[in-house]
């Protein structure tokens, strides 16, 4: 390994006449002699045993590094820091800390981390060259004075290239950095066959690394002293790990969020030609997955060297003058030109007065508007067309369909026929009666005196009127006067007794007519079902909206003519429509029944006109509460106004 401390003089340290001291506390003796041995000469290493001994050397001197090992760990090393002398205007930047074993809860240095005071923080030691990396990386940035400069990453040769156009060709045509970032997760996603991957960007500015979470694209920040990612920006070395938890350094914020530790990782620096880490790439594989190796490591490290020249990192001073530009130089040269003075923010008192009265006459007509308007509450509910006064006709006896003599709409008479069922066999019945009667009738003429036939013909006459008794129930005839709305069979169908046929309706009272040649129209009317909780709302008069469901915006403004006087339950409701209707009709809940007068047969929509049908359903509402905006704005006001009434 290259001795980055071999040239440590350098301006950075100018105002120091000591050479960098890397001051150990709580390391044991055999690793304070491995690190020497891996630092070599450039710099000097002092060994202490306790935080006391560390706080006595602090007081004199001022070192460039304090690693703290596991003798020195968790609160112990976190007082250690916080209780640090302050350093002079005059002396040297303070020293950077590695927390080489902060223990099973990190959480202790959380403020140490946000002020900026701990380079690298680890819960337990990393092995001995990669605390050497840490500590050289951590002697050059405080040689520098604190800029974030570190080594080159291990293994990484002048001119290495990798044959990667179409990523290059990507990086050039995105001018931002974060889209070029964006661009390297993608490439390293594909390269490695990995199920996630970032490119965290270094900001020296506030010592973070910046990325982007894989699911939700959101920006992230975190600290550049805890982690995987942090470790290789700091040491410039490339990491892989077979299972990413296992690892001391793993800190599942940082460096995967999305993950719980069981993935493959592996991690490789971006670096720019002057050693500077600008950038690390981090891939993760399932745990399941194949294995990571070296060689995936090499095409990492070759795919950062080639990216490098696209992700550079700006330096102390060209941070500093960016942060010193309050104003842009083209905004202030403008002003200079200027002939007269301009205020930095000029208010018209004109404009302010017309602000003024126009939110005021916008207030006033709010206020009117709420004590002028109301607000309507309304209850939804099913309407269903019901034509009232109807008769349905039944079949008496069972049999077949032989002829239907009536279609739907049709006027019929009382007494019309309406269906003919088959007979034959009652009709055979009948001629056989008829003609045994006949034969009794002769043997009672030729012989008066025989009382044989004239019991006979007894009997006979009785059997006749039972047969065509029987040969009546095969015609179904009109019970009443009026208009046929309902056809349920057809010819051939098979009846039994007690099937319903058709429906005949009965003429309106008003003598209001139907279409032309069909007789006066039968009784129309809505039979209206609602929630049973708005029934002490509900009143005679009240007025209707009807939407006939399958055709929009064809309303019907009705009103309530009768309203039941209890809430029933679905089944009841069921049973009120009726049997062809009540199973079409949803009803959940108690509810209670209305029900209001159409104003005709027929109803218009786009243009046309229709005749409504029974059963025919849709929506209604009904207007049940209504009170001013301003009450229902200002509830309080509905008590103030009720104690002013008897």
């Amino acid at each position: 390994m290259s001795d980055p401390l071999t040239a440590i003089a350098n301006p950075g340290l100018a105002s120091s006449p000591q050479r960098a001291v890397v001051l150990l506390v709580g390391l044991g003796a055999a690793e304070v002699e491995a690190l020497r041995g891996r630092l070599g000469a450039g710099c000097e290493v002092l060994a202490v045993t306790g935080r006391e001994a560390g706080q006595r050397l602090l007081a004199t001197r001022r070192v460039a590094v304090v690693c703290l090992g596991e003798r020195c760990a968790g609160e112990e090393a976190r007082r250690f820091i916080a209780e640090e002398p302050p350093a002079a205007e005059t002396a040297p930047p303070p020293p950077l800390h590695i927390v080489a074993a902060a223990g099973p809860d990190p959480d202790l240095f959380q403020e140490l981390v946000a002020e900026d005071r701990i380079f690298y923080l680890t819960q337990r030691p990393p092995a001995a060259d990669e605390l050497a990396a840490l500590i050289q990386s951590a002697v050059r940035q405080f040689a520098l004075g604190r800029a974030p400069r570190g080594p080159r990453p291990a293994g990484e040769s002048a001119g290495v290239t990798i044959e990667i156009p179409e990523v290059l060709r990507q990086l050039a045509s995105h001018p931002s950095p974060a889209e070029r970032a964006e661009v390297l997760a993608r490439a390293v996603r594909e390269i490695l066959d990995a199920e996630r991957a970032y490119c965290l960007l270094y900001d020296p500015e506030d010592d973070t690394l910046v990325g982007r979470a894989a699911a939700t694209g959101e920006e992230r920040r975190e600290s550049a002293a805890v982690g995987i990612a942090s470790f290789v920006l700091r040491s410039g070395m490339g990491l892989l790990l077979p299972r990413s938890g296992r690892d001391p350094r793993y800190d599942r914020e940082a460096d995967d969020p999305e993950g719980d530790g069981s993935e493959r990782l592996i991690a490789a620096p971006i670096a720019c030609e002057d050693g500077r880490v600008s950038a690390v790439l981090v891939a993760v594989r399932p745990a399941g997955a194949a294995e990571l190796t070296t060689g995936d490591l090499d095409s990492l490290a070759r795919l950062a060297a080639a990216v490098a020249p696209f992700l550079p990192l700006p330096d102390a001073e060209e941070i500093a003058q960016r942060d010193a530009a309050l104003f842009r130089r083209e905004a202030l040269e403008h002003y200079q030109l200027l002939e007269e003075p301009h205020d930095p923010l000029r208010i018209s008192p004109a404009w302010t007065r017309w602000s003024y009265w126009t939110l005021l006459a916008a207030l006033v007509a709010a206020l009117l508007f709420s004590l002028v308007f109301d607000v309507r509450e309304y209850a939804s509910g099913t309407g269903v067309v019901w034509v009232g006064n109807r008769d349905e006709v039944t079949a008496d006896a069972g049999g077949t369909v032989g002829a239907v003599e009536v279609a739907p709409g049709q006027r019929v008479e009382a007494g019309q026929m309406l269906v003919l069922l088959h007979g034959a066999q009652e009709a055979a019945e009948l001629a056989r009666i008829d003609q045994e009667l006949e034969l009794q009738l002769i043997n009672r003429l030729r012989d008066p005196s025989d009382p044989g036939p004239e019991q006979a013909l007894i009997a006979l006459r009785t059997q006749r009127q039972l047969a065509s008794a029987r040969l009546g129930e095969r015609v179904l005839r009109a019970p009443s006067a009026g208009t046929v709305s309902d056809v349920r069979v057809r010819p051939g169908q098979y009846l039994t007794a007690g099937q319903p046929v058709l429906a005949i309706a009965h003429d309106a009272p008003t003598g209001a007519t139907g279409a032309a040649g069909a007789g006066p129209a039968p009784a129309l009317s809505v039979v209206v079902v609602l929630p049973g909780e708005v029934r002490p709302l509900l009143r005679r008069g009240m007025p209707i909206r009807f939407e006939i469901a399958g055709y929009r915006y064809a309303y019907q403004r009705l009103t309530v003519d009768t309203v039941g006087d209890e809430v029933v339950g679905p089944n009841e409701a069921r049973r009120y429509l009726g049997q062809e209707i009540g199973d079409a009709v949803q009803v959940n809940g108690p509810v209670v029944l209305a029900k209001a007068r159409l104003p005709g047969p027929t109803f218009v929509s786009e243009g046309r006109t229709y005749r409504f049908h029974n059963g025919m359903h849709g929506t209604v509402e009904v207007e049940v509460r209504s009170e001013k905006i301003l009450l229902t704005l200002v509830p309080g006001l509905k008590a103030l106004l009720r104690q002013g009434r008897p």
